[in-house]
């Protein structure tokens, strides 16, 4: 091979290696930024619980979960004892068809495990323990949570079960959802998801009232709410910017029952008091 020949082989490998590393340096900071991300995501919040004096109904966020761990008896338990208009669930069907409380298609920010709730059976996410929320070390052996425990606490305390239903799957098993809610015959459920299609789902089920989850809220999303008939609301990301004060004035005014998450400073409480809004869900604020 000519000394020619070898410089450019020298080049070619060169510019191989560096472009290896350059690829090699983009993967490790992508992964050292997902690694943070995940961290951020599963880390509890440092929370400081405030009172306030407003005459709003205050719906506990995935139970109290400033005291006890997120989605578990422990935190409903905890919003009933503080006297919560209502306590907001998330919920799924497992591989077996048990309706369970959480809020993510996967256990592993509460449990450390890598279960899709929906492909697992109760008996399966019943064998893994709680591990992660505010408080855990006074929960050990701490398990997911059923509707139906979640609804015995509701009744127990006269809190308005207030169900999010989490994706668009599973709407031809709503029935059961119903079929359960008549055994509580007190209890008056609201039904919340961002799927309208599950809500549309639920509204043939149900005159229970039924409120749209936005993160902006827009004309069209006002009409959309109307549309499912009933008692029917829209329930909105406070911290959006687009949610201006006249645009939430028009929510109110258009008849639609209206509520604001997560709100958990008495500031932004005042705010959305004073414009109408009805319904506090949030992480820390009680009466």
């Amino acid at each position: 091979m000519s000394e020619t020949a070898k410089k450019k082989m020298s080049k070619k490998k060169k510019v191989v290696i560096i472009v290896l590393s350059v690829l090699l340096a983009l993967i490790v900071l992508v992964v050292i930024a997902g690694v943070a991300a995940l961290n951020w995501y599963c880390k509890t919040p440092d929370y400081t619980v405030l009172q306030t004096s407003q005459q709003v109904e205050l719906v506990a966020h995935r139970g109290f979960r400033a005291v006890a761990p997120e989605n578990t008896a422990p935190a409903y338990e905890e919003a009933g004892k503080a006297g919560y208009y209502g306590a907001e669930c998330d919920v799924y069907r497992t591989a077996d068809g048990v309706w369970v409380i959480h809020h993510d298609p996967v256990t592993y920010r509460m449990t450390g495990e890598l279960s899709f709730v929906e492909n697992k059976t109760y008996d399966e996410l019943a064998a893994e323990t709680v591990n992660n929320g505010s408080n855990i070390e006074d929960y050990p052996k701490l398990k997911m949570c059923t509707l139906e425990e979640y609804l015995d606490i509701c009744e127990k305390y006269g809190m308005a079960p207030v169900i999010e239903l989490k994706s668009a799957n599973n709407t031809e098993h709503y029935g059961e959802i119903v079929d359960m809610l008549a055994q509580y015959p007190a209890l008056e459920p609201v039904y919340i998801s961002f799927h309208y299609e599950a809500l549309t789902a639920m509204r043939a089920l149900t005159n229970a009232p039924c409120w749209y989850l936005v993160q902006e809220i827009t004309d069209e999303s006002i009409e959309m709410a109307l549309d499912l008939g009933g008692s029917c609301g829209i329930d909105f990301n406070f911290a959006k910017e687009a949610n201006t004060d006249e645009m939430i004035k028009k929510c109110v005014d258009s008849g639609l029952t209206v509520g604001a998450w997560t709100v958990d400073s008495t500031e932004a409480l005042d705010r959305l008091a004073s414009l109408g809004v009805r319904y506090i869900t949030t992480d820390n604020i009680t009466y």
